[in-house]
């Protein structure tokens, strides 16, 4: 009885496995991609030091790190070594070549423990994946040029960089809607905070102090001007608020958390709480100076009202004008080439305006904030398409304008010195709310704009530059690339050594048969270990 019923679950599964249809792959776990290392150990080690250099370089520059690991790979798969496995562990990258029947397996391991943000070098690395990823360049060829990348000096002098942050402080000033010598005090302070801060770099000085030291200026500025002159204090910290909040990555941490790297992106978001508490101690001190000096300072601004938009020509103008101004200086203090710069203004200024177009409409500012910071990924999407800048310059320009550098400085005044608990809490949990509307925003904006990047029709097309991509952005439709043709045919020894030119991988008519996705596939669509 039990024989018979064996057999018949045997015919029904074999009726069952006879079906015609698509099949789904096999899953990757298991499955051993070389059989034997037919590049040769040198080669490989080549090309993962390679692909670390690239990883290194991006994760210090602020990139996501679903980002890093897609460009290293589409890198190594460049080079022949197909199934390169890229892991980030907060600022820790792992490349890995697993063993063959022939060979041990090979692993490289960096530590990214400075940061430097330099979007020319950015730029440049972009151009050099683009090239890698079009083929015929030899790994060699690439790490003289990354060699160059990484050991050339800022493009800008220092001068020009404190300029930037000066200008950048004006623009947030004119946003708040300051007066011209509230605009003129705010550009000073924010070169005073710039300059104490390359000088705190050079003793070392951890973050958190320098946050510290930076808002403490900000805040004894503010307190003189209105000691002499009876300006408010309000937008001189807030202008030095948002200019210290700059240097934080919320966009990329946000970014680590919709693509499944959460401890990372954990971390990358404490690290932005941390330091947020800096500048919070920094203006503590600073208004208990003022209060040891006997200036008492009052705000005159009604707590529940933390959306302040303007409601006539002129003010409107001088904020889109701010924004626009700010996002400019912005790059220009971060290094960036100028047309980078240029095209980072006017999505900054057309977030700025929507979002008081938003707000002017009734809607409240942590919605308004994040419709407009959808628009900037949509449009960061669409500029990197074109090849006019990298997704990262524009998204992180196009949202500096909208931190919530206001919130969180009446938060701690009323907080530390009104002793007002509820308006206190009020307006920290709007500063909280806001940032995060603004990193998700960009990555909603990203996802939503990324089938332009291969899919997407005619208007895709339109948008579209011929060739494969640089710095990758594994946010939405990734689409993965693969060598080109007979690309993967190794004939001779030069041409083993020589990068293949890549296409993008549609995968719209895989079948069962077809090569397999790479190890990298899991990490890009979230399902990842970290």
């Amino acid at each position: 009885m039990a024989r018979d019923r064996s057999t018949s679950t045997t015919r029904l599964n074999r009726g069952l496995m006879a079906l015609r249809g698509r099949r789904d792959p096999a899953p990757l776990a298991g499955q051993r991609s070389r059989a034997a290392n037919a590049l040769g150990d040198l080669h490989t080690r080549k090309v993962l030091d390679l692909t670390i250099r690239l990883a290194e370089v991006m994760l210090s520059s602020g990139s996501g790190t679903a980002d890093v690991v897609a460009t290293a790979q589409d890198v190594a798969r460049a080079y022949h070594l197909t199934d390169c496995l890229v892991e980030i562990f907060v600022t820790t990258v792992f490349v890995s070549a697993p063993p063959t029947a022939d060979g041990p397996p090979l692993t490289i391991v960096r530590s990214v423990n400075a940061r430097s943000t330099d979007y020319t070098r950015v730029a440049d690395l972009d151009r050099l994946v683009g090239r890698i990823t079009s083929g015929g360049v030899t790994v060699d060829e690439a790490h003289q040029v990354m060699d160059e990348i990484s050991e050339q000096s800022h493009p800008y002098p220092r001068w020009l960089s404190t300029m930037g942050w000066a200008g950048f402080a004006l623009g947030i000033a004119l946003l708040f809607g300051g007066t011209w010598l509230t605009c003129v005090l705010a550009a000073v302070t924010a070169a005073a905070i710039d300059r104490a801060g390359r000088l705190l770099n050079k003793i070392r000085t951890p973050f958190f102090f320098q946050h510290v030291i930076g808002a403490m200026i900000a805040t004894l500025v503010a307190v003189a001007a209105y000691f002499f002159f009876g300006l408010g204090p309000t937008t001189l910290v807030a202008t030095g608020i948002v200019m210290l909040l700059a240097g934080m990555t919320i966009v990329g941490a946000m970014q680590d958390a919709v693509t499944g790297y959460m401890l990372t992106a954990v971390t990358r978001l404490g690290e932005a709480l941390f330091l947020t508490g800096g500048i919070v101690v920094g203006i503590l001190a600073g208004l208990q100076v003022a209060e040891m000096i006997g200036v008492r300072i009052e705000l005159h601004v009604d707590a529940t009202r933390t959306f302040i938009v303007p409601n006539q020509p002129l003010p409107i103008a001088l904020a889109v004008f701010g924004a626009a101004f700010a996002g400019l200086c912005f790059t220009i203090a971060s290094y960036a080439p100028l047309r980078s710069a240029l095209t980072a203004g006017v999505v900054a200024g057309m977030a700025e305006m929507v979002l008081i177009g938003l707000g002017r409409a009734g809607f409240g500012q942590v919605v308004a904030t994040g419709i407009a910071a959808v628009l900037v990924g949509v449009f960061a999407t669409v500029i990197s398409i074109r090849r006019q800048a990298p997704a990262l310059v524009t998204a992180t320009a196009g949202i500096m304008p909208m931190l919530p550098g206001l919130a969180v400085f009446r938060a701690v005044f009323y907080l530390a010195v009104d002793e007002d608990f509820d308006d206190g809490m009020q307006q920290l949990f709007s500063a909280a709310a806001v940032a995060l509307a603004l990193g998700a925003g960009v990555v909603l904006g990203e996802f939503i704009g990324s089938p332009l990047r291969y899919r997407a029709g005619r208007l895709g097309e339109f948008l579209r530059v011929e060739g494969p991509p640089g710095i990758r952005r594994a946010v939405g439709a990734v689409v993965h690339l693969q060598p080109a043709g007979e690309g993967m045919t190794l004939r001779t020894e030069g041409q083993r050594s020589r990068s293949v030119a890549m296409e993008p991988d549609l995968g719209g008519d895989k079948s069962a048969d077809d090569p397999q996705e790479d190890e990298g596939t899991s990490s890009a669509n979230g399902n990842h270990p970290d």
